[in-house]
């Protein structure tokens, strides 16, 4: 389990970093470039949280709330 939640908080930081470089995009080719990579790292960050949930032991760590995911 130390390597898939490894692997998530891996996930989080290629997430962050790609919404970071989709906002500085000067070009909007790029800008959905990173935009098509981001879905698909935010559903496998889903998909590892999901099974990750599932496995015996498992007791979530209350991740914290980043600023975009506000009310």
């Amino acid at each position: 389990m130390k390597e898939m939640l490894a692997h998530l908080e891996l996930l989080r930081v290629q997430i962050a970093e790609c919404e970071r470089l989709q906002q500085t995009a000067k070009s909007q080719l790029k800008r959905d470039v990173y935009a098509r990579v981001l879905s698909r790292y935010k559903a496998i960050a889903r998909e590892l949280e999901q099974a990750i949930a599932c496995l015996p032991d498992f007791r979530p760590a209350r991740r914290p709330q980043r600023q975009d995911e506000e009310k």
